[in-house]
């Protein structure tokens, strides 16, 4: 008989993280918020060597975030699949994969922070820690609550003020508190019959829900201005729209209310350009119903399809920065330091950075090129937030709109060339 050789300690130690590669980075919905927070870090590391620690605390919050997201979808697919439970210490080595992620993107974050001195920054950090611990302990708690994984990125921007009301060591008690939630309801994992549909239902909609509001006549007429280009993603897009407004006159009333400093222009903004992500991403989750899209009878022949969906995005556009400008307008009221040339920059930044996603997004064929074109979602955020922290300091703005004027040519021609693009291989493939 032949006695089984013990392994080595490096063996021992790598073998909870073997597949981990294959199952992190193969895994769409995983690859996609760790690859925003990966970028998340090394920005936030060139921010910290050129000293720009006042945009810093948003990069890496949203780098915490992003994280928390992924562990969330890892630990969802987790519970979805019967078989989990049947692999001996397959659930154990997925969750020590998942720490080991949080502990590195965390880790990684405070050696920066304490390396360059931004000792400031860790507060929020901290703050953002301990909303990423929320959002996997809702996840674990209800399936169903991952569809309000975007509240996790309109969540970042309020960190900074809550931050100055926080002392680090609360912060630091929700975390503790929080994680000893997170560990007892992982040690209770178990198949979850939800668990599927809100994957299933998340890889199609961009990891995005709203209500639907049905029986309504103008709803149905406001609708239509965006068809085709609404065809994929539904009456999800709609409600987005009307709801921003809401959203923004509600936290104006709050930050004027309770006296706090809630960048609410800056989250509609970057909520409009997020939106024009999702359209695309959806249109790929759905491709095969572009046949039935097409033979509606509302097109001459595919050229005139594509046609009506240039326009639709055109319409759409035009309305984000609408909306956008109009409650720039009404937070001017209030802050009269939004300037007209500030809110001109800010218009023109909605412009481009809806114009360059959506034809970037027309362009992309499949799922991996749809995420790749999300970047342009951060470069949009880190020029709007530079130009409100200029706009905080008194800085001039002349130099913004001087890069939005190229950046809005961009715009055009990249919705001029996602036209080209959409459905060039016919209506058989995405």
């Amino acid at each position: 008989m032949s006695a089984q050789q013990p392994q080595s300690p490096l063996a021992a130690w790598r073998k909870p993280y073997q597949g981990m590669l294959r199952l992190w980075l193969y895994d769409l919905g995983s690859v996609s918020f760790l690859g925003t927070s990966l970028l998340g870090l090394m920005l936030g590391l060139a921010l910290l060597i050129s000293g720009k620690t006042d945009v810093v605390s948003l990069v890496f919050a949203m780098s915490t975030v992003s994280a928390a997201a992924s562990i969330a979808w890892q630990l969802n697919r987790l519970v979805a699949t019967e078989t989990s439970q049947l692999i001996p210490g397959y659930q154990a080595n997925v969750l020590q994969q998942a720490l080991s992620i949080a502990l590195a993107v965390i880790g990684f974050q405070v050696l920066a922070c304490v390396i360059f001195s931004a000792y400031e920054v860790i507060a929020q950090l901290w703050l953002a820690v301990a909303v990423g611990l929320g959002f996997v302990w809702l996840c674990l708690w209800r399936s169903h609550y991952f569809h309000l994984s975007f509240a996790l990125f309109i969540a970042v921007p309020f960190l900074d003020e809550l931050a100055s009301r926080l002392s680090l060591w609360a912060s630091l008690i929700i975390v503790a508190m929080l994680f000893y939630r997170v560990v007892g309801l992982c040690r209770q994992l178990r198949w979850n019959s939800d668990a599927r549909v809100v994957y299933l239902n998340a890889v199609q909609m961009g990891w995005m829900w709203l209500p639907s509001i049905k029986g309504v006549a103008w709803v149905g007429k406001f609708e239509r201005l965006f068809h085709p280009m609404n065809f994929f993603i539904g009456p999800v897009l709609t409600m987005m729209m009307l709801t921003l407004p809401v959203i923004a006159i509600v936290l104006m009333l709050i930050s004027w209310l309770f006296d706090f400093n809630l960048p609410t222009v800056f989250l509609i903004a970057q909520f409009s350009v997020i939106s024009c992500a999702i359209i695309h991403w959806s249109r790929i989750q759905r491709w095969r119903a572009t046949e039935t899209l097409f033979l509606l009878p509302c097109y001459s022949g595919l050229s005139g399809m594509k046609e009506a969906f240039y326009r639709s995005q055109n319409r759409f556009i035009a309305v984000m920065v609408l909306i956008v400008t109009a409650i720039g307008l009404l937070k001017s009221l209030f802050e009269p330091q939004l300037s007209l040339m500030f809110l001109i920059h800010l218009s023109l930044s909605t412009f481009w950075g809806c114009a360059i996603m959506l034809g970037t997004g027309a362009a992309s064929r499949n799922s991996h090129q749809a995420t790749a074109a999300m970047l342009v979602v951060l470069l949009h955020s880190i020029v709007v937030s530079m130009s409100f922290a200029a706009l905080r300091d008194g800085d001039s703005i002349t130099p913004w709109l001087l890069l939005d004027i190229p950046l809005t040519v961009v715009g055009v021609l990249a919705l001029m060339w996602g036209k080209r693009q959409l459905w060039k291989h016919g209506i058989t493939a995405p």
